[in-house]
């Protein structure tokens, strides 16, 4: 895999390319010095609105947040009122959970994470969890040596109700690395509630670094051949925030013929990505349509099937459409509710087939997918977890997708 990263359009383009040279994940990123995803500040509360279940939280001068009520289970006020409900006025610690898109207003949450390389700490969790896309042998060694009971005492002991989640990333990272993090962790939030109670409304507690940044964190690393960027800020930044596994991937594209936008065909990528309809290998397609409440997908054979294996014909197209379901939901960004209509098939054992499929595809997703079921209509029934805006609206702000592969900027 190559992740390419360059300036496009005022905006930061990054590109996780994969080995067939075709793009698996795209993001574009707009430059902004104002709160983002996982920034954590102090909150005052505007308006609590019972009837809706939940309040709004003014974030900095004019700009507010959703905050739902069943949220507030443990919150940490640095300023409370008289009324042991959350009221008018009281200011506590949020962090914003989904940012602000179409019609929807930003997200906040008071149960803080801080995430690193390998792991993420939780301020509303009670245990341990591991990814279950370690290896059992390294689950259970982690489990033993560096995250023990009493280990995880301490640290509830430090910072009061805490839990771990151990990232993907931390399967082949050294003990000693995993525990440094820990301690770094731990101790970033320690500060952060220590000195929180003496700062005042629409204080900034804790910034995260450019999302361009901390996404390649996600991508495993013995996956990742190179890290390319044209722009020599760009490469600057890279340079001083990717740790040593990393840093020795980073290269700095220069070829005075051809622009690295141009040699990886990217343009090409983007039009994909914003297509209506896409094209299979088997002849079939997807058509792709995003709304406000869900995104459909229909899959079309684009001819008609018949004879005695008709069966088996539109499983194995449905399959394949199953892997470029999944494909395309993390290409672009799609999030909430997906709701996908499959080629009609008559036997049960043929969408068991099928959703086993859909579920193994879908867990190449470093964001979470669940494939929940078949409704009554026929239709699988998905959902995946809504963080960022998806990419359409990301390079095109408010004006509508491309109805053919013919998008340009």
């Amino acid at each position: 895999m190559k992740y390419l990263i360059e300036a496009y359009s005022g905006r930061i383009l990054s590109v996780l390319l994969g080995e067939d040279g075709r793009a698996v994940e795209i993001h574009a990123d707009s430059k902004t010095d104002g709160l983002k995803l996982g920034d954590i500040c102090i909150g005052r509360v505007e308006r609590v609105a019972a009837n809706t279940g939940a309040c709004f939280v003014e974030v900095a001068r004019g700009i507010k947040g959703y905050l739902p009520l069943d949220d507030l289970a443990a919150p940490r006020y640095t300023r409370k009122g008289s009324s042991p409900k959350v009221q008018q006025g009281d200011e506590l610690i949020v962090q914003v959970s989904r940012e602000a898109f179409g019609t929807k207003g930003m997200s906040l949450t008071t149960k803080l994470q801080l995430s690193g390389r390998y792991l993420l700490l939780e301020m509303s969790g009670t245990g341990l969890g591991i990814s279950r896309k370690i290896q059992e042998e390294r689950r259970r060694a982690l489990r033993e040596h560096l995250f023990s009971e009493q280990t995880l005492e301490e640290m509830r002991q430090q910072l009061g109700s805490c839990g771990v989640i151990v990232r993907t990333n931390a399967e082949h990272a050294p003990d000693e690395d995993i525990r440094k993090e820990l301690q770094n962790l731990t101790g970033a939030i320690h500060q952060l509630l220590l000195t929180a109670p003496y700062r005042p409304a629409y204080t900034v507690l804790l910034r995260q670094p450019d999302r361009w940044l901390k996404r390649i964190e996600s991508v495993q690393a013995e996956k990742l051949e190179e890290i390319l960027t044209d722009d020599r800020n760009l490469y600057e930044a890279l340079e001083d925030y990717l740790p040593p596994y990393l840093k020795e991937k980073l290269r700095f594209y220069q070829d005075p013929m051809i622009s690295m936008h141009n040699a990886f065909s990217l343009t090409r990528e983007l039009s994909r990505a914003l297509c209506r309809k896409v094209n299979m290998k088997s002849g079939a397609n997807l058509v792709i349509e995003q709304t406000e409440a869900l995104v459909s997908i229909d899959v079309n054979s684009a001819h008609s099937i018949n004879g005695r294996d008709k069966e088996k014909a539109v499983l194995k197209v449905n399959m394949e459409a199953a892997e470029e379901c999944a494909r395309q939901i993390r290409l672009r960004n799609l999030s909430g509710m997906i709701l996908v209509d499959f080629i009609n098939m008559e036997e049960k054992e043929s969408y068991d087939q099928l959703m086993r499929h859909l579920a193994q595809s879908t867990a190449q997703d470093p964001m979470q997918v669940k494939v929940e079921d078949l409704t009554a209509l026929g239709l699988v029934e998905m959902t995946r977890k809504k963080v960022e805006v998806p990419l359409f609206r990301q390079l095109n702000g408010h004006r509508e997708r491309s109805e053919n592969a013919e998008f340009l900027p």
